[in-house]
Order: structure tokens, then C-alpha cells, then sequence
């Protein structure tokens, strides 16, 4: 075993937390209030982009005549009335961390910027489980860049070619590839075809187990 020579890290949304069907229900309540229903191909587009990307996006994309501070406003309104309501971390991700973390290195990469990251600690105590956490707003770039991931392991003091990547998004997905890490896809917020670029597919946390990292470390993909 490589023995905390190496690491895996893990993205938020999606990975780490169940927030993707709270981020939907916020979004369908925002965009209804100025007419809008989202066309379920539109979906993917939304999933692993920072803020401001998602804001700029949405706005243009379906012509939402109002302030971007106002739009935005609303939308971290609904968002942490979502989370309050209904937040939960990934079915596996206890069982996962805690295979993980006895042999391997650990961090969370998240797109989202640092206030909200910091809300969200708050709530459910992410600091409890990651001592390193870098989220989109602190590095130069964000995803789909590698800039957060490099900056990560650059604090674990690892390799990118001893890193393990988890993600669900195709923004993470091309932003931990282009780190030259491993990275793990998970099912679930885009259609499983945009995944095909990643190392390994996943349905589910539990798939996700030692010897699987370890295959990947040594290049036995």
C-alpha cells in the first residue's frame, strides 16, 4: 500500500453531500418566478459550474431581465432554505471516508465559493471529517481548470499522479483530469455517456474500494 503517500480527493456537490436534487428544487423556484421552465437537457449544463458561471449562464441562456445581484440574491435564498430542509450526505460516503482516510490522504475540492462552503460547514460540520477543504474562489481558476485540485495536493504535499479524484460533474471530471490525476466518475448528475472520459464509472459510493484506488495509482486502469 502506498500509505498516505498518496490521496483522494473528493468533490462536494453531488460526491460528498446530496445537494443536487436541493440545488434543482431552488432552481425550478427561482427561474418559475421570471417564467421559465428548464428543458431537461439544460440540466447537465448547470451541474459542477461555479456560481458566477451558473448566474451568467442562466441569465443569458434564457433572457432573465433583472438585476444579476437581485437574481442572485434569490438564488442563495432558495438554495439555503433547500439545504436547511432536506440536507444529507451521500448514501456510501461515511462508509467510503472511512476506508479511505486509514490509508490515504484526504481533501475536498468544491467549485462553490468559500462563503457558501462556510455556511454549509456550519451546518452540517464538514471541518469534522476534512482538515484541508479548497473551494472555487480561492485559486486563480476555477473548475473545469485543475488549478483547485493542484492546489490541494500541493498542500497534502502529494503528486497529481498519486491522487485519486471523485467527481460527478463534467466540469470536475475535465478539471481533475487536466491536474494529471486518476479520476473516479460518479453516475447521477450528468448523463452517464459525458462520463466516458474519466478513469472508472460508479454508480455508487460503495464501488468505490481500496483495491480500486490502489489498480488506479498503479496504472492498472
Amino acid at each position: 500500500m502506498t500509505m498516505k503517500r498518496s490521496a483522494v480527493l473528493f468533490d462536494l456537490d453531488g460526491v460528498t453531500v446530496d445537494t443536487e436534487p436541493l440545488y434543482t428544487l431552488a432552481e425550478i423556484r427561482l427561474f418559475g418566478e421570471f417564467g421559465v421552465e428548464i428543458p431537461e437537457d439544460d440540466w447537465s449544463l448547470f451541474r459542477g459550474c461555479s456560481e458566477q458561471d451558473f448566474f451568467d449562464l442562466s441569465m443569458k441562456r434564457y433572457n432573465i431581465n433583472v438585476e444579476k445581484n437581485i437574481f442572485m440574491e434569490k438564488g442563495r435564498k432558495y438554495v439555503r432554505e433547500e439545504f436547511r430542509k432536506n440536507i444529507a450526505f451521500m448514501p456510501g460516503f461515511h462508509n467510503l471516508i472511512d476506508r479511505v482516510k486509514k490509508e490515504y490522504k484526504i481533501g475536498l475540492v468544491t467549485a462553490s465559493p468559500k462563503r457558501h462552503t462556510d455556511w454549509l460547514n456550519k451546518l452540517i460540520g464538514l471541518d469534522n471529517i476534512f482538515k484541508y477543504i479548497i473551494s472555487g474562489d480561492e485559486t486563480p481558476r476555477n473548475k473545469p481548470h485543475p488549478d483547485p485540485y493542484l492546489a490541494m495536493m500541493n498542500q497534502l504535499n502529494v503528486l497529481p499522479q498519486n491522487s485519486v479524484i471523485i467527481e460527478d460533474s463534467i466540469h470536475g471530471i475535465r478539471s481533475g483530469l487536466a491536474s494529471g490525476a486518476h479520476v473516479i466518475a460518479k453516475t447521477g448528475s450528468i448523463p452517464e455517456r459525458e462520463l466516458s472520459i474519466a478513469d472508472r464509472i460508479i454508480t455508487h459510493l460503495d464501488e468505490v474500494t481500496n483495491d480500486m484506488i490502489e489498480q488506479l495509482l498503479q496504472g492498472n486502469i
